[in-house]
């Protein structure tokens, strides 16, 4: 039985040593709860018949675990398939999907809000400067969220947050605050 708590000990540490832009609270939280449950399972089956509590204990929390995993691989990040194959024309028509709602979507948001909230009444095109101004200063925000909002829907997460960290980086706002691993993501960040 110690043999056994020394390796999974030892697949904790070697899982806690992944370089920092693939590390997450949450992903180190679940391994090692998933650690305490095998050591738990060990410990409390020491008799044979075992107690129908604990069993259950142990069924919900690797039942948390593997909701925590997929969850966590639906949220991560997905390689770029190579270019002009089927799986790239896929990606690509989701990532304009993407696009397309967030923008239309920002628009049936931002009008009424600028219309009704403050009073302003025009167009982008016609209207007068302050409700461009104010369309424009409220239409960012919105949209960098927004985005993220409908990636995480469609399951590309990662890649939307990092065009939304570029979108707040560029009001002068360094993109450490925000996400401490987009400088890591920029070098291996391939947009089509």
């Amino acid at each position: 039985m110690a043999s056994i708590l020394q390796i999974n000990s030892r697949k904790l540490a070697l899982t806690t040593s992944k370089p920092s832009f693939l590390q997450s609270p949450f992903r180190l939280v679940c391994r090692d709860s998933a650690v305490r449950t095998t050591r738990r399972l060990f410990t409390t089956n020491k008799t044979p018949s075992g107690s129908n509590q604990a069993k259950e204990a142990i069924s919900e929390e690797a039942q948390k675990s593997a909701i925590s995993r997929a969850w966590q691989k639906f949220i991560g990040p997905k390689p770029m398939p190579e270019r002009w194959t089927l799986p790239w024309y896929r990606e690509v028509a989701l990532i304009c999907t993407v696009f397309a709602i967030t923008g239309s979507s920002t628009m049936v948001v931002v009008r009424p809000a600028v219309s009704n909230g403050l009073g302003l009444k025009g167009s982008l095109k016609d209207g007068p400067w302050s409700y461009r101004i104010c369309s424009l200063v409220i239409m960012t925000p919105v949209y960098a969220s927004l985005l993220v909002l409908v990636g995480t829907v469609f399951g590309r997460h990662h890649y939307f947050r990092h065009f939304s960290v570029k979108m707040w980086s560029r009001f002068g706002i360094p993109p450490e605050m925000i996400d401490e691993s987009f400088h890591e993501t920029k070098k291996h960040f391939r947009k089509w």
